[in-house]
């Protein structure tokens, strides 16, 4: 049952990637280990809340056809900047200052 589930988890996770367009959509990253999901609007707090894990989460994503308008996907570093630059990447601030 654990090999199963893990196996479960890996497959929805390659699944979610996949949906989200295989790379990151700040940085352009497309090495699986680094993506994550992002929610756009730094709402992840109730997801995390009403699911639990990232499994369950992904699983009702799947069923709601992998809605795009508030959930993407980042690398890690580009969703620990936004997160640490309140809620914009770095790499986006950087290209708005040199428009």
């Amino acid at each position: 049952n654990r090999a199963w589930s893990a196996e479960y988890r890996a497959r929805l996770r390659a699944e979610m990637i996949a949906a989200y367009g295989g790379r990151c959509a700040c940085c352009g990253e497309a090495e699986e280990a680094f993506l994550q999901l992002d929610h756009v609007e730094n709402d992840g707090h109730l997801d995390r809340k009403a699911h639990k894990t990232s499994a369950k989460l992904f699983a009702v994503l799947k069923r709601l056809g992998w809605p795009r308008d508030r959930y993407q996907l980042l690398c890690a570093n580009c969703n620990f900047g936004k997160l640490m630059n309140g809620g914009v990447c770095p790499h986006q601030q950087k290209e708005a200052a040199y428009a």
